[in-house]
């Protein structure tokens, strides 16, 4: 199954995300950004694809000032955003 990352610029912030999806009981973990998303370091969310639109409204309600984007890794493993 495809999984993406929402990356943040906050690591409260990807945290406070992290445990919203977990009270819709969406299926969710903790990462490192990668550095091939070349956003510094950071946390980042990751879900899998099937959560994408719930992942969308958490984020939009609980407005996540330092959300950066929504990504997902190649072939490769390149992070690309959406």
């Amino acid at each position: 199954m495809r999984e993406f990352f929402v990356a943040f610029r906050s690591r409260a912030e990807a945290i406070r995300f992290y445990e919203a999806l977990l009270a819709y009981h969406i299926n969710c973990k903790v990462i490192n950004t990668p550095s091939s998303a070349g956003l510094g370091c950071g946390l980042s969310v990751k879900l899998f694809a099937k959560d994408m639109n719930q992942a969308k409204i958490v984020l939009e309600r609980g407005r996540f000032a330092s959300a950066v984007g929504f990504y997902y890794f190649s072939q490769n493993g390149t992070a690309i955003r959406l």
